[in-house]
């Protein structure tokens, strides 16, 4: 399984606890954009959650 280079970062930035809203603007990018890459990643790590994508990307060593 492969994460794009954006649902790396995203998924990093949640980690750290930031929210959606301030991961868009940290990145200059809108809300919709960052939802939709961590839907994704979602559907790349076979989970549901994003809090257990982060928690899978984690144990994979992704982020």
């Amino acid at each position: 399984m492969k994460l794009s280079t954006a649902q790396t970062i995203y998924l990093r930035w949640i980690a750290q606890g930031k929210s959606l809203a301030d991961i868009a603007e940290i990145e200059k990018k809108h809300v919709s954009e960052i939802q939709q890459q961590l839907d994704l990643a979602l559907v790349a790590l076979s989970v549901t959650s994003v809090a257990a994508a982060v928690a899978k990307a984690k144990a994979l060593k992704l982020i």
